[in-house]
């Protein structure tokens, strides 16, 4: 399969297109930064220009679309909004244009409203799964929900010619990334409420675009994708129970696991995550 990865040098890309060619795909790297040398072909694109987005693209038979500012913090609300709208707007276009058959939105649980609201956020229930209502308030979530909205809108657009896997990722870490920030907030579990103390490695983040490459799936369908456990040593109830007591818990937590319930994701596309920060080598 020839895949097209925006935004391929980045921490996540680097990692999808690293298990993609180790998969035998045949990948582009979009980006508007210079790939790394381990990529061998790369283009450098600017995802807001439509055109070079379509010219990038030609003769995919896939695209995995991570390209965004991923944080609303060192960009204004208006550059964080219309950077990820119109990039996700083009890669969608693009594939209409050149009948590309499969996209893989990278989307976020920042459609909860987290973790970047304005206002707190109550949650339904814990732990999350895709049916829990979405609650966008900032530009970095209201930019991923409005790509959710777009896929399905050229989904109805393509009539059976496009399908869409959006995976919904909480904090993407590397080992030496996440070793880096982890242990303050062992200490300081407020530090970590607004992410529900969930998190994935990019090599995970990377077995899971894959995996969504390959399902067989038709229309949209999104998933929400995470390590198996948290990334504290306390107990996810007692989290739950102190910092989001309004929460009704649906299911029994078992030690430190996971907030963000993956069973749907298990079920369609076969994920398992692999990689847990309790493995990491820790100096």
């Amino acid at each position: 399969m020839k895949v097209a990865v925006t935004g391929g040098s980045g921490l996540a890309g680097y990692a999808v297109v690293a298990h993609l060619l180790d998969a035998g795909c045949d990948v582009i790297s979009i980006d508007r930064a210079p790939s790394p040398s381990l990529l061998p072909d790369y283009r450098l694109v600017d995802c807001a220009d439509l055109g070079q987005v379509v010219g990038a693209c030609q003769g995919a038979e896939a695209i995995v679309h991570l390209a965004a500012i991923p944080r609303p913090i060192h960009h204004s609300p208006d550059q964080v909004f219309r950077t990820n709208v119109m990039a996700t707007f083009n890669v969608f276009e693009a594939a209409a244009v050149l009948e590309i058959p499969r996209v893989v939105y990278i989307s976020s649980m920042s459609v909860l409203g987290l973790p970047f609201s304005y206002t707190p956020i109550e949650l339904d229930y814990l732990p999350i799964d895709e049916a829990h209502p979405k609650a966008p308030q900032d530009a970095y979530a209201l930019s991923k929900t409005l790509g959710e909205d777009i896929a399905l809108a050229f989904v109805r657009r393509m009539a059976g010619a496009l399908s869409v896997v959006s995976l919904r990722f909480p904090w993407i870490h590397t080992p030496e990334t996440f070793r880096s920030v982890l242990r303050p907030l062992w200490d300081d579990p407020a530090g970590g409420a607004s992410n529900l103390w969930g998190y994935i490695d990019t090599r995970d983040v990377a077995g899971a675009c894959r995996l969504a490459l390959e399902a067989e799936s038709s229309g949209h369908e999104a998933f929400y994708i995470s390590a198996a456990n948290s990334f504290m040593k306390t107990d996810s109830a007692s989290l739950a129970q102190q910092y989001y007591p309004q929460a009704r818990i649906r299911s029994r937590l078992s030690g430190n696991q996971s907030l963000f319930d993956t069973a749907t994701a298990q079920a369609r596309l076969g994920y398992e995550p692999q990689f847990s920060w309790e493995d990491y080598e820790w100096s």
